[in-house]
């Protein structure tokens, strides 16, 4: 591409594809634990049970003897043996009248002696026939806790839940990296596409590393921005050529295609202007009405092409005398105005005039003929004469046919027409 777009702080996209596998990554490891944490405890109880009974078996053929005999003595040093197991919490034996043998069972002991074992979440029970040449002389019942199962499998769970958070931690590192690997051309184009709506420049490009779905988008994208570019390029050359065009008309409409001055429809807008900004200034302005003297002759005698000439000549030499602020007018014809703003001293427009007539009257050959023009002007003050637009061209032109009655080649201010 032409220029690399300012890579974000934040990558939103990254960001919650991480949130979102971790999510189900968290999950399925959960469940997982708790699946196997279920199968365990069930394993181990199972396990344990079958324990407990294998050595409830044994203790019960310990006993046959002394169930026989009646000999509690030798009863009580096998139960106080078998008590020293450390999950053993009563043993309890019943001669075969179902008549206690053994020392008082606990407050918790089991007495339904149709079940067989009793499994809790504290503790089982198991009820064991005493048999001696297999008659039944007797039961033995024996109570163990499972708290301890219960604690082993609580450190597991303990230790799964630590390694399953520091799993977790680890995996969020690597998934946000292979995601924002994987991610990257995504990102890139989005931060193209977003530089290029911000700037407005189209003439960057998506670079395309692989042929895949991602490529294939960077190569519509490619297509959209290059006729986005082009329409664009046209877009602007046709907004140039229209302004260029408007300029042209603007410029038919408001100046003089022969002199190349501002016309009488300027001059309508302008003079009024001019006036308002005047008095909004507290400012002073003077107007020049042009006449050319003996225009008539020079197109009777020498034709209209010298006349045109003459008129440029003329626009040329006025134009020499004006300041970059000053704007001159052809009003049609042989007919012309100036307009003097910012003026601070009436005298200048007065020596302005005088100028005017003398570089007018300055020789001036047109097909190797001398022409008879010469210029009349009349001047008109704004505020002093008058502070209305239409009536300061009026006094403006009276002036200049009273500087025609007086001889020609003169200038008049409207003050001394009167």
């Amino acid at each position: 591409m032409a220029e690399t777009p300012a890579q974000p702080s934040a990558l939103s996209l990254v960001s919650r594809l991480t949130r979102l596998n971790l999510l189900i990554l968290a999950g399925t490891i959960c469940l997982t634990v708790a699946i196997l944490g279920a199968v365990t405890w069930h394993s181990a109880r199972a396990r344990h049970l079958a324990v407990a009974v294998a050595n409830t078996e044994q203790l019960a053929l310990n006993l046959a003897s002394s169930l026989v005999f009646q000999d509690k003595n030798a009863a009580q040093r096998e139960i106080a043996a078998y008590s020293l197991r450390p999950d053993v919490q009563s043993v309890v034996v019943f001669d075969a009248k179902m008549q206690l043998f053994s020392p008082a069972p606990s407050p918790q002991f089991w007495q339904d002696s149709a079940s067989y074992e009793l499994q809790r979440l504290q503790q089982l029970q198991i009820k064991r026939p005493v048999r001696l040449q297999n008659e039944v002389v007797g039961f033995v019942v024996v109570t163990e806790s499972l708290q301890s199962l219960q604690q082993s499998l609580l450190s597991m769970l303990a230790l799964f839940i630590g390694i399953m958070l520091a799993a977790l931690l680890l995996a969020s590192r690597l998934l946000r990296w292979v995601q924002l690997r994987a991610l990257k051309p995504v990102l890139e184009l989005a931060e193209l596409a977003e530089f290029a709506a911000k700037h407005q420049d189209y003439s960057i490009r998506a670079n395309i590393r692989r042929r895949d779905e991602v490529g294939r988008l960077g190569e519509r994208l490619n297509e959209l921005f290059k006729r986005t570019e082009i329409w664009q390029h046209d877009l602007q050359q046709q907004l140039q050529a229209q302004k260029q065009a408007s300029q042209q008309l603007d410029k038919l409409a408001h100046y003089d295609h022969l002199t190349g001055l501002a016309n009488r429809l300027y001059f309508e807008a302008e003079l009024p202007r001019a006036v308002a900004h005047t008095q909004l200034n507290n400012q002073h302005l003077a107007l020049l009405f042009i006449d050319l003297d003996n225009f008539k002759t020079v197109n009777d005698q020498w034709g209209h092409d010298a006349g045109d000439e003459v008129l440029q000549i003329v626009a040329k030499r006025m134009l020499s005398q004006l300041r970059q602020s000053d704007l001159v007018f052809r009003l049609g014809g042989d007919e012309f105005a100036v307009l003097l703003t910012d003026l601070t001293q009436p005298e200048r427009a007065e020596q302005l005039a005088d100028r005017i007539i003398q570089s007018i009257r300055e020789p001036m050959w047109v097909k190797a003929a001398l022409m008879p023009v010469g210029a009349t002007v009349g001047l008109a003050l704004c505020p002093d004469h008058s502070s209305d637009a239409h009536q300061l061209l009026q006094q403006a032109d009276e002036a200049m046919y009273q500087a025609k009655r007086a001889g020609k080649n003169t200038f008049r201010r409207y003050s001394d027409a009167n």
